[in-house]
């Protein structure tokens, strides 16, 4: 019989309490941030990441039991610097442009997502426990919440009928579409017409009301 695989640890051993510790720790985690687009996860060691970061690898085993841990900090990190960028722009294109509003939101999303390529196809193509990481659980959720509060924020110019189950369609829409864009753009069509395409499907969804049928 075959032995199960041990399940990686991807809690910290402890976290750091001054300003010396938080640097060794950050040190660390943006070492493996560094490493992971350009060696993989295979080719990324704790001794690479100790080497990158400037640290004795003893330091790193003081706040990681491996480098799995760093890695679930570095998906923590990637995760926040992606909502907090929608959070901020996503209020701020609202504001400033009202008629191609979704057009802008779109690209906002493509634009963060494609700056993160890197990391983000080794989380998708090469991490083996990325859908076991608390950040990643959270993306759905948090991504709701955040077009919940879009929507409020855009106020009239949504529709009030807009569903849950239709703003959950959207954001799986959005997301899967924008992901295969910046990882896998089909052949022949440019990532402008595909996201030209997908606002076209979503703003009537979001703009007019539902036709009846019958």
């Amino acid at each position: 019989m075959r032995k199960r695989s041990q399940a990686p640890d991807l809690q910290p051993r402890k976290r750091p309490s001054q300003r010396r510790s938080q640097a060794t720790f950050d040190a660390v985690v943006e070492a493996c941030a560094w490493l992971l687009p350009r060696h993989g996860y295979a080719g990324t060691t704790t001794n690479h990441i100790a080497e990158r970061a400037g640290v004795n690898v003893a330091s790193l085993y003081e706040y990681f039991p491996g480098k799995d841990a760093v890695i679930a900090e570095v998906a923590a990190r990637l995760v926040g610097r992606v909502l907090r960028r929608l959070a901020a722009r996503g209020e701020e294109i609202l504001d400033a442009r009202a008629d191609d509003a979704l057009r802008l939101w779109i690209d906002l999303i493509h634009e963060t997502i494609d700056r993160e390529r890197g990391l983000v196809r080794v989380f998708v193509y090469e991490v083996p426990y990325t859908n076991q990481l608390d950040a990643v659980r959270a993306i759905s959720p948090r991504l709701f919440e955040l077009s919940e509060a879009m929507r409020r924020h855009a106020g009239h110019r949504v529709r009030r009928d807009l569903s849950p189950a239709t703003l959950h369609l959207i954001v799986n829409l959005v997301s899967s579409t924008i992901m295969q864009v910046v990882l896998e753009p089909p052949d022949g069509v440019a990532p402008s017409e595909l996201l030209d395409e997908l606002c076209r499907r979503i703003e009537p969804w979001i703009r007019q009301p539902l036709r009846s049928f019958g």
